[in-house]
């Protein structure tokens, strides 16, 4: 198979070809080998490739929903024994050290872990330019960044490195750098993807794995193979009704969406973001849907302030071990924003975290009341477009906690309170700008209700894939089917 065709599938077709033996994994291997030698030294999207699994691809397919497609997965624990160094020069050398029970669902449906991809550093920053792998370009404008903290896994897909890529999202990481990279990247309810063999769902259930993909049937499929609880966790997500890959294909009728183009921190949107969001609510009214602006009310200063507060504890409760495993001073070895949280962590009082949960509780009621009233709600993903690379520099000395939420305040104004609040939301690629760079449109369901989504962004799909690229954007300038 050429490097253009390849680059031009989704994982479902490419497991269409591979079922009907038009291709092998082993071919699919060689095409992702050629693609990350032909785009990746512009990226840096790709820390490595595994030659253990990409010379074990067998010559024909197995009898699975994706047949032996590789992917990659972000440097983040995920598969046992591979390396997980979270951006760090203080996990450098770490390894996992058991499977993530979801992965083992996409990898007995076809998955192969081929490589890992950059990470901001232990997922904090909305930048991926860690202290250990450097930063991370954009493939529309390799000047541009690709948000956080899952960028390496945005970049590699868009720029047709693999279809899709596994990434996980406390804040906005899936969703931004979508938005930035011009995918879909869906934070799916809490508790929809078990974090086990550990926490129920990570960082106190503010963050859950998933992929980011280019077609919202790879998504269905995905989230089809992965979803639902293990034995042991402390709660359990009522299932879905059936396949969310049917479910995609029921086109919803006369929906009520409420638009929200203001911010709930006050940070003020570009203007080519506002024109993006409001021309996407226009393709739902062309579609029969009913949209009219609306937006929750809630307290946005006590829960930013309690996000502070728990981020910054997770960060204290877990880094000392790491140093402690790493034989690493954390003064030393962590980059200056991460440093700053840690710090700010220690000060942290049992009774301080007892009440930024229960703000949270508060706001999660509020929310929850706002969609009742509501199917969808529609956002701008980030608040702004892809910024020049160093921007946000993370690694700048002086920064402080506060300062750590400032860089991160226009990306993820409108996606951190669904990390909060348990929703799903899914980042479509919507717009562009007047030097095309890709602008991400969000729409939030209720919880559990990912099939509404899905079904809605597959019904935007409809109207835009018959032109080229995904969603019809055309390609990045960095893309393997250049080559």
């Amino acid at each position: 198979m050429r490097l253009d065709e390849y680059a031009a599938h989704d994982g479902t077709s490419l497991a269409r070809l591979l079922a009907e033996g038009k291709v092998t994994p082993r071919e699919l291997g060689r095409c992702v080998e050629q693609a990350v030698a032909a785009v990746n030294p512009a990226l840096n999207a790709v820390i490595e490739l595994y030659p253990d699994a990409l010379e074990s691809l067998p010559e024909g397919a197995s009898a699975t929903p994706f047949g032996g497609i590789p992917t990659l997965t972000k440097d983040f624990p995920v598969e046992a024994g591979r390396p997980a160094e979270f951006g760090s020069r203080l996990a450098q050398g770490f390894s996992a050290g058991h499977d993530a029970v979801y992965w083992t669902r996409l990898r007995k449906g076809g998955l192969v872990n081929a490589g890992r991809t950059a990470s901001s550093e232990f997922g904090v920053p909305a930048a991926t330019e860690s202290p250990l792998y450097g930063a991370t370009r954009n493939p529309w404008n390799p000047q541009r960044g690709v948000a956080g903290s899952s960028g390496g896994a945005a970049a590699a897909v868009a720029a047709g490195i693999v279809p899709f890529a596994q990434g996980s999202d406390g804040g906005g990481s899936i969703r931004n750098p979508a938005a930035f990279c011009g995918l879909i990247g869906l934070k799916p309810s809490r508790g929809r993807i078990t974090g086990a063999p550990t926490a129920n769902a990570p960082l106190l259930g503010l963050a859950t794995a998933f992929m980011l993909t280019r077609s919202v049937r790879d998504t269905a499929v995905l989230l089809d193979l992965c979803h639902g609880p293990d034995a042991g966790d402390g709660y359990e997500i009522a299932p879905p009704a059936g396949t969310y890959r049917d479910a995609m294909q029921r086109p919803p009728l006369g929906l009520r969406i409420a638009l929200c183009t203001k911010s709930w921190s006050g940070i003020q949107l570009d203007a080519e973001v506002a024109a993006a969001t409001r021309s996407a609510a226009e393709r739902f009214v062309l579609l029969g849907h009913h949209v009219e602006e609306a937006s929750p009310d809630f307290d946005y200063a006590a829960f930013l302030h309690a996000q502070k507060v728990i981020w910054a504890a997770d960060a204290a409760a877990h880094m000392p071990a790491m140093a402690r495993l790493m034989n690493r001073s954390l003064e030393e070895a962590l980059g200056t924003s991460v440093y700053a949280l840690y710090r700010w962590g220690l000060c942290i009082s049992g009774a301080q975290l007892i009440d930024a949960l229960a703000a949270y509780d508060r706001v999660t009621r509020q929310v929850g009341r706002f969609l009742a009233g509501y199917d969808l709600l529609l956002t701008p993903t980030s608040a702004m477009l892809p910024e020049p690379i160093g921007t946000f520099d993370p690694n700048r000395a002086g920064i402080d906690a506060d300062g750590v939420f400032d860089d991160l305040a226009p990306k993820e104004a409108f996606t951190a309170l669904f990390n909060a609040t348990g929703q799903p939301a899914i980042s479509l690629p919507l717009g562009r700008s007047c030097d095309g760079l890709p602008i991400g449109i969000q729409i939030v369901a209720r919880f559990g209700r990912e099939d509404l989504l899905l079904a809605a962004a597959r019904q935007i799909e409809e109207e835009v894939e018959s032109a080229p690229g995904i969603w019809g954007q055309g390609r990045p300038a960095i893309h393997a089917g250049n080559f």
